[in-house]
């Protein structure tokens, strides 16, 4: 068990940290990260007392997926937020090797904290308990104990990461799940208080087979008549533009029935990003935007990320509002991100060219690229380090998006593809920080996330065309580093 003295070394450490000047080449200026330790799905996501609340998964003490605290930042902008803080400890019964992902709630002037505790008994056999805690006003927390004390019959230990949605004045609760036929699947229950909660049953899909567990659960409503299920299947099988990554997050859209507890008339799967680096999204609600954050890792590939030699490990998405258009989900970079633009450093408008080269000064930009498309067939985008490179291509003949990054020495791999369609023209919105790059195309329509070690700081972007095109709109910002005070 851990002892008080090992939680004030960390409180020190978080002091030294923010007084010191000493950053490593790789470490992120405007992604939440941890000064040290491992860090994966965000979680309670709230907007409480006039500020954005964002928890996630920490294990303060070491880049192991153990021991996992809830720690916690604030901010009322996303330029300053508060230093990071453990909120949650492994310390009961009911969640004595680790406090898993779960959901805020803001009810009569609290905040609860909706989460999994991880108890693990002979033989490495799961326990799993759905816990609730309050967050004060003052910023402590009290623990209130076990809400659900185990998965129902017919289901494994595998059962976690509570969500919860209101409707008619009814609270509901997610649950992802694994049946005994090792299938993922999700549970719904049903509160009126949200304190006792009853089964109402397993969520009816279309999805049979559909990996062998459903993790971290969301649903929001888009219209009156359809709601999106976002979740984050494990053990899909890999196809050449499709579930290229060990595990997905993604979405699909239908009509939700609580009487009948079935998902009806959705579509298929559809990916949230298709990158190398995300998973375990979540989204919270605050002045009608949707906002949704995701850890940017991966389970089970912890030697693709070299900075735990370092020892810190793993990022979170910036914020991103998920807008609901022509039966899909946009996503689109939140507005007060803007905030943290410099002025601006470069503007091309109508520039036709088919070779333009870009060298900035700093890893921690912003890149809005917008060509035309009606003369080239071939697109590259090439971000190159000094013998290192990361190469993006668009043919617009077969609508295929390829990012392969096999050219770096250090880190991830691998080529990721996707279908896309862009006949007049190509829209890119790109944030680089020093070792992610997240990108937008298409306004949102598809979104890349990856994480890339260069060994050289130097940063040159090339754009080359296999004729002559025109620079629609090519505006480059430097991005201010977000404070934590």
């Amino acid at each position: 068990m851990l002892d008080q003295k090992s939680y004030q070394e960390i409180n020190n450490n978080l002091e030294n940290y923010y007084r010191s000047n000493e950053r490593n080449m790789w470490r992120n200026n405007f992604h939440i990260e941890m000064p040290f330790g491992l860090v994966n799905d965000p979680n309670g996501l709230s907007y409480y007392n006039d500020s954005f609340h964002i928890f996630y998964q920490w294990n303060p003490f070491g880049c192991e997926h153990k021991t996992k605290h809830w720690g916690l930042v604030t901010t009322a902008d996303f330029i300053s937020f508060t230093q990071p803080k453990v909120v949650l400890k492994p310390e009961d019964w009911f969640d004595k090797d680790g406090c898993y992902s779960g959901c805020g709630l803001v009810k009569d002037d609290e905040l609860r904290l909706y989460y999994t505790g991880n108890v693990k008994g002979e033989n490495d056999q799961r326990e799993s308990y759905q816990c609730v805690a309050t967050y004060h006003e003052d910023g402590t927390v009290t623990k209130k104990g076990v809400v659900i004390k185990r998965q129902p019959d017919g289901y494994t230990a595998h059962f976690r990461d509570p969500y919860i949605f209101m409707k008619d004045n009814t609270y509901y609760m997610l649950l992802g799940a694994q049946n005994n036929d090792l299938r993922g699947r999700v549970l719904l229950y049903k509160s009126g208080d949200a304190e006792k909660w009853d089964l109402l049953g397993e969520l009816n899909t279309d999805m049979k087979d559909f990996g062998y567990m459903w993790e971290c659960p969301n649903i929001l409503n888009v219209n009156e008549d359809k709601c999106v299920f976002i979740f984050s299947p494990q053990g899909l099988e890999c196809e050449e533009f499709k579930n290229q990554n060990i595990h997905q997050s993604g979405y699909v859209i239908g009509s939700l029935d609580l009487e009948e507890v079935k998902l009806k008339n959705h579509d298929e799967f559809k990916e949230l990003d298709m990158g190398f680096d995300l998973y375990a999204p979540q989204v919270f609600s605050q002045d009608n935007r949707n906002i949704m954050l995701g850890w940017i890792g991966m389970p089970d590939k912890d030697v693709e990320y070299p900075t735990s030699e370092y020892g810190w490990m793993y990022s979170l998405t910036i914020p991103r509002v998920l807008e609901y258009k022509d039966n899909v989900i946009y996503q689109k970079p939140l507005e007060e991100l803007r905030n943290l633009r410099q002025d601006k450093a470069l503007e091309v408008n109508g520039l036709i060219c088919d070779n333009y080269k870009l060298n900035l000064d700093s890893r921690c930009a912003e890149i809005i690229l917008n060509l035309e498309m009606s003369n080239t067939k071939l697109t590259e985008i090439r971000f190159n380090f000094k013998g290192e490179y990361i190469l993006l291509t668009y043919n617009k003949d077969t609508e295929v998006c390829t990012i392969d990054r096999s050219n770096m020495h250090i880190g991830g791999k691998g080529v990721r593809k996707f279908k896309l369609k862009a006949p007049k023209e190509l829209r890119l919105n790109i944030f680089i920080d020093n070792s992610i790059i997240e990108i937008y195309y298409q306004d949102g329509l598809e979104v890349t996330t990856l994480m890339y070690f260069p060994k050289e700081e130097q940063l040159e972007i090339e754009i080359k065309n296999d004729n002559k095109v025109k620079i629609n709109e090519l505006s480059l910002w430097y991005l201010r580093s977000v404070k934590y005070e």
